[in-house]
C-alpha cells in the first residue's frame, strides 16, 4: 500500500494550525524532554481511532479543540481528524491542486472542518478502511459464534494497523513485549488473524468457504450424533422381533416364517403381507413350548443369581469404606504427646543415667509418623472403593435391564400356560403373539428411521470437497513462504545492528502463527534452541530485535503490491538504552545523558552505535524503495542531535522538527 504521513497537527482552541511535515523514508523530530515528541505517535493513534485518548495531558491537551493527520497516497490526501475527548471523527478527501495546498486549506480551519465532514467513530472506521481495502463486513467462520457471544468476530480494520505502526516509548526496547496493544489477548488473537488478511494471502470467497465448511461440520456431527440413536431404535425393534417369532414358535410348535428378524427389519412392508395371509397352525405334539419356557426360566435364575453377587459385593465395599473411615477417625481422635522431658533418665535399679528411655521416644515418633502415612493410605482406599462400587452398580444396572427382558419374553408363556390348564387350546395364543408381531412391524413402518448414516456419507463428502476448495487457496504454504521471507530480511538487517557477542552468531526468528520473536542459536550436535527477549540481557539486544523485526514487516509490506497496511513506523526514544536520563538541556549532550547504567563502553561508543542504528534506518528505506519501488516511512521522536552518520547520511537532512525552545505547540 503506497501511503505516507504528510503532515500531524493540532488545531489549538484559538483556531491555530501547529503541524509537523513528514516525507517518505526516515524522517527525526529531536529535542529535549516533554516538548510534544511522544505526542506525535499518540496523535496518529488517536486519530487513527484508538478506543482510548493516551496523548500526555500538558500544554497540548489543554489547548488542543482538534487532532488531524494528513495522509498522502499516490493521486490523493486524505485528512482525517479527531475532537479532543471525543468520538467525532472527521475525514475529508483532497485531490488535483488541493494536494499540493493541503496545509494552506487546513488553515482555513473554519471553512475546511466542516461539520459534513465528522461522522462517528465506528463509522469513520469503516470509512477509513476503504482507502486501505479493508472492507470485510463478516469475517466468522461459526455460524453460530453471534448466536453463542451476541455479537460478530472483530473484522479487519485500520485500527489493527497500529500494532504494526507503533513503537512506543515504553514497547521499543521491551524484553517481555513487542506488538501495541497485545496485553489484550482479544487484540492480540484479532492482529494475528487480520495479518494473513492484511498480506492478501486470504480474501472475502476464503471466508465464504470457511463458513460453508463449519457449517457441513455442524450438519456432519449432528448425524453422526443419531447413529447412536439409530442403533438403539433397531436394537429395540430387532429385539421385539426375534421375542415375538420365539414366542409363536414356542405356542404353536412350528416357526412362522423363514424370515429372520433382519430381514423383516430391511423389508418390512414384503414382510408383513406375507405373514398377514399366513394362517396360524398350531403343532400338538411339539415340544417347542416347553423347551422355550425352560429357557427362559434357566436364564432368569442364572440373571437373579449374578444380580445377587453384586449386591453382596456392593455391600461389601460399603462396609470397607466404613471401617476405613472410621479407622483413620479413630485413630486421629487418639491423644497424641507432642513433648517429653527426658533430661532425668535414670535405671530404676541403681540410679545411673539411661538412654533407653530416649531410644524408646524415638521409636514412638516413628511409629506416629507410620500412623500418619496409614492415615492418608486410608484416603486412598476408600476412592478405590468408590471406584469399583461404580463398576459394580453398572454392572447392576446391565443385570437388571437384561432380566427384565427375559421377564417381558416369558411372561405371556407362562400365561398361556395356566390358560391351557383350563381350555386346552393354544391356538388363540399363537395367533396373539402373530398379532403382536404384525403390530411390531406396523409400527416400523410407520415410524422409519432416519437415513443417519446415508446423510454421514454425504456430509462426509461435502466436507471433503470444501476442503479440496478451501486448500487452492494454499494458506499454510503462503504464510510458510512470508514467515521464511520475513526471517531471512531479519537476518540480513540484524547484521547491520550491535547485537551483543551472544547473539551475533544466532539469527533472529518470527512465528507468522503466534507471533513469537526469538533468538535460534546452534548447539553442538546441530540442536538449536530458543532464546526469547525475556531471557536476553542488555536493553540494547532487545531494542535491536525489535527494530530488526519491524523493518522485517515494514519490507514486506513494501514488498508486497496487495498488501493493506501502509510502511508507516513509528519509533518513540529509541536511543533511552543508550541514553535514558532526562534531557533539560538547550542542546543534546551525550555525555550527561548515559545516566547510572552499568556499562563498559565509553560516551564515543554509544554515540557510534545510535549514529550506526539511524544510519541503518536511512539506508533499510532506500535499500526497499530500489527492491520493490515503494519507499518506506520511519517516523523517529527522540532527543538525540546532531549525530554523525555514515555511508554518506546527514542526520540534519532527516530533521522534521526541532523542539529545544519551543515543542509542537509554543508556551
Amino acid at each position: 500500500m503506497k501511503c505516507y504521513v504528510k503532515y500531524i497537527g493540532v488545531v489549538d482552541k484559538d483556531d491555530e494550525v501547529h503541524a509537523v511535515p513528514f516525507e517518505p523514508g526516515l524522517n527525526i523530530v529531536t529535542g529535549k524532554s516533554s516538548k510534544g515528541k511522544s505526542a506525535i505517535l499518540d496523535i496518529f493513534d488517536y486519530c487513527l481511532g484508538s478506543s482510548e485518548d493516551t496523548i500526555p495531558e500538558g500544554i497540548i491537551t489543554e489547548r488542543a479543540k482538534l487532532f488531524f493527520t494528513v495522509l498522502r497516497f499516490p493521486t490523493i490526501s486524505i485528512v482525517i481528524g479527531r475532537v479532543a475527548a471525543s468520538n467525532r471523527c472527521f475525514l475529508r478527501e483532497l485531490s488535483g491542486l488541493e494536494v499540493a495546498n493541503t496545509l494552506q486549506l487546513i488553515e482555513n480551519v473554519n471553512t475546511f472542518f466542516s461539520p459534513h465532514f465528522f461522522q462517528h467513530k465506528a463509522d469513520f472506521i469503516k470509512s477509513l478502511g476503504r482507502y486501505f481495502a479493508v472492507t470485510l463486513e463478516n469475517i466468522d467462520v461459526d455460524p453460530l459464534h453471534k448466536e453463542i457471544t451476541g455479537k460478530w468476530s472483530a473484522t479487519p480494520s485500520v485500527r489493527s494497523f497500529a500494532s504494526f505502526m507503533l513503537q512506543h516509548q515504553n514497547l521499543v526496547a521491551n524484553r517481555h513485549a513487542i506488538f501495541y496493544r497485545f496485553e489484550e489477548k482479544r487484540k492480540r488473537d484479532q492482529a494475528i488473524e487480520h495479518f494473513k488478511i492484511f498480506m492478501d494471502i486470504v480474501r472475502e470467497d476464503y471466508f465464504d468457504l470457511a463458513k460453508l465448511r463449519t457449517e457441513a461440520m455442524y450438519e456432519l456431527k449432528r448425524a453422526q450424533a443419531q447413529i447412536p440413536k439409530q442403533d438403539k431404535i433397531k436394537e429395540d425393534y430387532l429385539t421385539d422381533f426375534s421375542t415375538f417369532l420365539k414366542e409363536y414358535e414356542a405356542l404353536a410348535g412350528l416357526p412362522l416364517t423363514e424370515l429372520t428378524p433382519d430381514e423383516i427389519w430391511m423389508n418390512p412392508k414384503p414382510a408383513l403381507s406375507r405373514l398377514t395371509g399366513k394362517s396360524v397352525r398350531v403343532d400338538g405334539l411339539s415340544s417347542a413350548f416347553e423347551t422355550r419356557r425352560a429357557e427362559l426360566r434357566d436364564k432368569k435364575a442364572a440373571l437373579m443369581s449374578s444380580i445377587q453377587k453384586a449386591m453382596n459385593t456392593r455391600y461389601l465395599l460399603k462396609v470397607s469404606t466404613e471401617q476405613a473411615s472410621g479407622f483413620a477417625e479413630s485413630l486421629t481422635s487418639l491423644p497424641i504427646p507432642t513433648t517429653t522431658n527426658l533430661e532425668h533418665a535414670a535405671c530404676p535399679v541403681c540410679a545411673s543415667q539411661s538412654d533407653v528411655a530416649e531410644d524408646e521416644a524415638n521409636k514412638l515418633s516413628a511409629a506416629i509418623h507410620w500412623l500418619n502415612d496409614e492415615l492418608k493410605v486410608s484416603t486412598y482406599a476408600r476412592e478405590g472403593f468408590g471406584e469399583e462400587r461404580r463398576v459394580i452398580d453398572k454392572e447392576l444396572k446391565e443385570l437388571r435391564k437384561e432380566l427384565a427382558l427375559v421377564e417381558k419374553a416369558l411372561k405371556p408363556l407362562d400365561d398361556e400356560a395356566d390358560r391351557l390348564a383350563k381350555s386346552k387350546s393354544v391356538d388363540a395364543a399363537a395367533q396373539k403373539a402373530k398379532i403382536k408381531l404384525e403390530l411390531a412391524i406396523e409400527k416400523r413402518i410407520e415410524n422409519p428411521p432416519s437415513e443417519a448414516k446415508g446423510m454421514v456419507d454425504y456430509w462426509e463428502k461435502k466436507v471433503v470437497e470444501l476442503d479440496g476448495q478451501m486448500a487452492q487457496y494454499d494458506v499454510a504454504s503462503k504464510l510458510w513462504a512470508l514467515q521464511n521471507d520475513i526471517n531471512k530480511k531479519m537476518k540480513d538487517i540484524g547484521i547491520s545492528f550491535d547485537f551483543e557477542d551472544t547473539y551475533k552468531n544466532g539469527s533472529l526468528k518470527f512465528d507468522v502463527e503466534t507471533f513469537d520473536l526469538w533468538h535460534e542459536k546452534q548447539l553442538a550436535g546441530g540442536h538449536a534452541k530458543k532464546v526469547f527477549l525475556r531471557s536476553m540481557g542488555s536493553g540494547a539486544n532487545w531494542l535491536y530485535s525489535h527494530l530488526t523485526l519491524f523493518m522485517a514487516l515494514h519490507y514486506q509490506f513494501a514488498a508486497h503490491e496487495k498488501c493493506k497496511v501502509p510502511p508507516i513506523l513509528f519509533l518513540d526514544q529509541p536511543t533511552q538504552v543508550y541514553f535514558p536520563s532526562t534531557d533539560d538541556a538547550e542542546a543534546f549532550k551525550a555525555n550527561e545523558l548515559r545516566g547510572d547504567r552499568k556499562t563498559n563502553k565509553t560516551v564515543d561508543e554509544d554515540v557510534d552505535a545510535v549514529s550506526k542504528m539511524f544510519t541503518t534506518l536511512a539506508k533499510f528505506c532506500d535499500d526497499t524503495f530500489k527492491d520493490t519501488g515503494v519507499m518506506p516511512q520511519i517516523i523517529v521522536c527522540d532527543h538525540a542531535d546532531k549525530l554523525p552518520l555514515q555511508k554518506g547520511y546527514t542526520f540534519e537532512s532527516f530533521v522534521r522538527a526541532r523542539w529545544r525552545v519551543h515543542g509542537l505547540i509554543s508556551d
